[in-house]
């Protein structure tokens, strides 16, 4: 049987490019598959910020007979040489493509674009995603793109079409860790323009069960995306009931709709806290309410949902299988290093 093999970083940090990874191959499994996540410089390594049923590989060797490797665009230079070399079919699942060029010392761009022009397939994450690997590598094969699709877990849905969520406070919630001088910036600022009983709330260090608790008790999420393919945190925080004020860091235009979402021009510090104060005088005045929202959430719910992604997983799983009947491949089994 096909195995599908994950590559993924071993940090046990909270990113969202890690959890995609994890539940595609929690996914594909579901679906009958033989799907893995391998950390290739820890193979014991598990992440334990958020709960998963994801099954690993704690070996590097492969077969080019059975196995197709995903690799992340961050290792693309590094483990795309070697599976080429090993005639291991593979492909590059680009969540950033920021960091789609010859971003490591040790890779060379002729590297990096060898990697890609050779790939079986392009996974791109977003719209955005995918127009900046064809902006770094133009002329690929459009027959070898593939929009890549995630869904975001029941435990960041906002229950009920109440005017607010019972439990809902005045509260404003944020990332200190993304974009740090931005995100201090903004809200030294912002705490002396809220209006009365409002806080500021940073979401730093917890698992993803505390995070939706806390997003759940916040009104307004501030979004310090830079540069990212399809950021998950501002979703998460609308779609459970938020209003996102911030910047989408690109990727995330595609979704960022109002009323749920609020773009800031990315550097406008006085934009953001004046636009977040707003925000929360709307809200004091039930200017904007649940019922406003709900709309917004009903679209990202059904566009973000298992079903969705599961679709999408099972036409990657078609792709895949034609890439094995295009061409020979037999080299005798190899491993990563």
């Amino acid at each position: 049987m096909r195995r599908i093999i994950y590559l993924c970083p071993a940090d046990d940090l909270p990113c969202g490019g890690v959890k995609v990874i994890y539940r595609h191959a929690e996914l594909l499994t579901a679906l009958g598959t033989e799907a893995f996540v391998l950390h290739p410089f820890d193979t014991a390594f598990r992440c334990t910020w958020f709960s998963h049923a994801t099954r690993f590989l704690d070996s590097l060797t492969l077969d080019p007979l059975v196995d197709f490797v995903i690799i992340p665009e961050l290792w693309a230079g590094v483990f795309g040489p070697q599976c080429r070399q090993q005639n291991v079919r593979y492909a590059v699942f680009v969540q950033n493509g920021y960091i789609s060029h010859s971003v490591l010392p040790q890779v060379s761009a002729a590297q990096m674009e060898a990697v890609y022009r050779g790939a079986d397939l392009m996974l791109a994450i977003s719209e955005d995603t995918t127009r900046m690997v064809e902006l770094n590598y133009p002329g690929l094969d459009p027959d070898r793109m593939f929009r890549a699709r995630y869904s975001v877990g029941e435990q960041f849905l906002a229950p009920g079409p109440s005017t607010l969520v019972p439990g809902r406070g005045k509260v404003i919630t944020f990332m200190p860790r993304k974009m740090a001088t931005h995100a201090a910036r903004v809200v030294f600022a912002l705490r002396q323009h809220l209006p009365p009983g409002w806080q500021l709330t940073p979401i730093q260090g917890v698992d993803e069960a505390t995070c939706a608790t806390m997003l759940f008790g916040s009104s307004i999420f501030l979004a310090f995306s830079d540069l990212e393919g399809l950021p998950l945190p501002p979703l998460e925080a609308a779609l459970a009931g938020n209003i996102v004020v911030g910047y989408t860091g690109q990727g995330a235009a595609e979704y960022w709709d109002a009323p749920n979402f609020r773009e800031i021009h990315q550097g406008d510090i006085r934009g953001f806290v004046a636009e977040a104060a707003q925000a929360a005088r709307e809200v004091d005045d039930l200017r904007v309410t649940r019922a406003d929202l709900a709309p917004g959430i009903r679209w990202l719910t059904e566009r973000f949902s298992p079903a969705v992604e599961a679709a999408n997983l099972r036409e990657m799983l078609e792709r895949i299988e034609r890439c094995f009947e295009c061409g020979p491949v037999g080299a005798p089994a190899g491993e990563l290093v």
